[in-house]
């Protein structure tokens, strides 16, 4: 068996399809707050800082030889024990990330379609089908991402196509120089959006082909994902306003639930947010993978998967049970009301979404300047 299970470019759906769980979340209400009416133009504005990370990231991602990912690229970046604590720190944040996963979308589920139910039943339910994800072979979700993700793009396009004739112009323009620095600010949520779709789905190169470059194919894939961010903002503004927008909940779910399909008010909500149940669930286990890749690897485990069955507990697969049952405990524990999850989803996780990021560039620099790459 070669270390080469899927490619790149499969690697890239991956991280779009997960993603879209995030920012159908919460785009563009975080940053209509800020924005305004001029928040559809975030989008393209994160792009250049978007551009510069990737670029920085496959260069970095070159460094390694064949079958290392991110988590190995940084324990020979380091060396020892930083190698080993920053290591720990990627695959704990990982995890709690999907811990928050699976609370953000048990919400949206009894928000949307259950208010009078509770999340538990939910947390669980999606964290047991992510635990049993990460202890396939990850080739299984990369491939069911890549088959997922253009019948997820085709319905938000059709979504956005219907919403067209609701679109009040006079929500999106006119637009001053002094919509400049709110449009800069709006990107702050967009980056925490689309970053984690780059740096996880890193922690996975090992099983992929090692070829140099692969910046074109990333600038390509986030060039599209802006773009399909700005259309979904100027679709929600131009429905309801910057104003109702920065309050609403769940921006995306409302505009699907206004919306008029062939002269007849058909509610698809239902369709719609079940259907999102694959982005929540592909997002869950590309966070609990990335953690469990490196939770194994800090303790001196190969994590490559070589066609071990569900119930194996060799070679450190039991840190994989460990970690599902971890990221439900969170899902159940983690913000019990609806204020604290605002909080989790509004300040703790983006600022550790930029910090994660952030972190991989100094590990990057901190490699280089020891020649250790």
């Amino acid at each position: 068996m070669t270390s080469e299970q899927y490619s790149r470019r499969q690697l890239m759906s991956l991280g779009a399809a997960a993603v879209l769980s995030p920012a159908l979340r919460l785009y563009p209400a975080a940053s209509a707050a800020v924005a305004g009416r001029a928040c559809w133009l975030s989008a393209l504005a994160c792009l250049p800082f978007l551009f510069l990370y990737a670029f920085l990231l496959c260069r970095f991602a070159g460094k390694r030889r064949e079958g290392e990912g991110m988590g190995e690229l940084t324990m020979r970046a380091l060396e020892n024990k930083l190698g080993r604590a920053v290591l720990g720190l990627f695959g704990l944040w990982l995890l709690l990330y999907a811990g928050f996963v699976l609370r953000a979308a048990a919400e949206r589920f009894t928000v949307a379609l259950f208010p009078r139910s509770r999340p538990a039943f939910f947390v669980v339910t999606l964290g047991l089908s992510a635990a049993l994800a990460a202890l396939c072979s990850p080739r299984a979700l990369v491939r069911m991402a890549r088959m997922l993700f253009p019948v997820l793009l085709g319905v938000i396009l059709l979504l956005l196509l219907f919403s067209l004739k609701q679109i009040d112009v006079e929500n999106l323009l006119p637009l001053t120089a002094e919509d400049t620095l709110p449009v800069l600010r709006g990107a702050l949520p967009v980056g925490e959006v689309l970053l984690l779709g780059l740096y996880a789905p890193a922690f996975l190169l090992g099983g992929a082909e090692k070829r140099a470059g692969g910046f074109g194919a990333l600038a390509l894939w986030l060039t599209g994902l802006c773009l399909l961010l700005s259309a979904l903002a100027a679709a929600v503004i131009g429905c309801f306003g910057a104003e109702i927008t920065a309050k609403l909940t769940l921006p995306f779910f409302t505009l699907v639930r206004n919306l008029v399909f062939f002269r007849t008010l058909e509610r698809l909500e239902a369709l719609v947010v079940a259907l999102w149940l694959f982005p929540d669930f592909l997002l869950a286990s590309l966070a609990l993978l990335a953690s469990q890749h490196c939770l194994r690897l800090l303790a001196g485990f190969a994590p490559a998967y070589l066609g071990e069955g569900l119930f194996t507990l060799s070679r450190g697969r039991w840190i994989i049970w460990l970690c599902g049952a971890f990221a439900i405990a969170l899902g159940l524990l983690l913000a019990p009301t609806d204020n604290a999850l605002a909080l989790w989803s509004e300040r703790i996780i983006p600022t550790g979404q930029y910090i994660a990021a952030g972190l991989l560039l100094i590990i990057y620099m901190a490699g280089n300047v020891k020649k250790g790459l």
